[in-house]
């Protein structure tokens, strides 16, 4: 497995020792002129107000995963910033070092609770009737760019990266990445990214659609999102991604099955991210989603799943042996060998 998965599907911060909490020079937030104005507060995300526009701030270090409490903080500032008059529009953002990295992958396979299709951060995100603004900074991985796919718009700085990497642990996107990618890029891009996992920079994501604006380098997010946000406060209808079509050439979602049926022999994974892809040109929108979840539900739990999260875990406890002297230099492997009878060797 990379060893970039761990930035991409996150784990609890207690699982990262010796984390020291940082911010980076873009979310900088020096009062402006108007002043900021701290609506409420919460442990993980918190509610600013600067004028008319509301900011929404994810704060779950390291890397802004979407662990306990986030998603009902975000739902909590969202529903008081549209009952508020005075706020305009809204800015969802993160703290520190990230947008948001992805899901809290230690909730995967373990029975939890999942909130219901419409009650979920993305769905209200979506029906919100102001516009949200995603700010992306880090990354904007899985469950983060499902989030900000939610939102009216996205602008991101010119180091940020997106993708739906959830292919790479067994599993698929399943807060509705799988519905609104294909939407903003079409299906075949939406199949090559879903399936491989990768990360796309922040310009080619703007070429393809997925963000509307990349600031210039050195701009400063927090304050380029709220100027943006007062730009398109007025604008109607609210550009929703649900509400766009896509449609697919005929024969590639086949085509896509053959060409990687070699490396993805016995997963299923990759298999159900293009049936949900298909889905999301053949259905209308709700029923693809249903369809994502029922695909998703029958990953979670599934072998293949379950052994890609041990090997994850098994690979950042490796990492973090206690008494391991800090100037252990990897070994040079030359040539690879096993040992056993029968079937595992001989």
């Amino acid at each position: 497995m990379p060893k970039w998965v761990g930035a991409l599907l996150s784990v609890k911060p207690a699982a990262v020792r010796g984390h020291r909490r940082q911010s980076v020079p873009c979310l900088s937030s020096r009062p402006t002129a108007r002043g900021n104005q701290t609506m409420s507060d919460s442990p993980v995300v918190r509610l600013e107000k600067d004028g008319d526009v509301a900011l929404i701030i994810v704060n779950y270090p390291p890397v802004n995963a979407l662990g306990p409490g986030v998603s009902e903080g975000i739902i909590d500032s969202l529903n008081k910033a549209n009952a508020d008059p005075a706020i305009k529009a809204m800015v969802l953002i993160g703290d520190g070092r990230s947008f948001i990295a992805g899901a809290d992958i230690r909730g995967f396979g373990t029975g939890r609770k999942r909130a219901p299709i419409g009650e979920r951060t993305y769905d209200v995100l979506d029906a919100s009737p102001k516009p949200v603004v995603a700010a992306i900074h880090g990354f904007a991985l899985g469950g983060g760019l499902e989030n900000a796919m939610a939102c009216h718009y996205r602008i991101a700085v010119p180091s940020a990266k997106v993708g739906l990497p959830e292919v790479l642990i067994g599993i698929l996107p399943g807060g509705g990445g799988t519905q609104r990618l294909p939407r903003l890029v079409g299906a075949q891009t939406a199949l090559d990214m879903i399936t491989s996992g990768r990360h796309v920079p922040a310009a080619e994501a703007a070429k393809l659609g997925i963000i509307d604006e990349v600031l210039p380098e050195g701009a400063n997010l927090r304050d380029a999102a709220v100027a943006y946000a007062r730009k398109i406060a007025a604008i109607r209808p609210l550009p929703r991604v649900r509400d766009k079509t896509v449609t697919a050439e005929p024969g590639i979602f086949d085509a896509m099955r053959k060409s990687i049926a070699r490396k993805a022999r016995n997963q299923k994974a990759p298999y159900h991210c293009i049936a949900a892809v298909e889905a999301a040109c053949t259905l209308d929108f709700d029923a693809g989603i249903r369809k994502e979840a029922e695909l998703f539900a029958e990953l979670e739990t599934a072998d293949e799943a379950k052994a890609l999260r041990y090997a994850f875990f098994a690979e950042r406890e490796v990492a973090k042996l206690p008494d391991l002297p800090t100037n252990v230099a990897p070994y040079d492997f030359k040539e690879p060998a096993v040992i056993g009878a029968g079937t595992m060797g001989g």
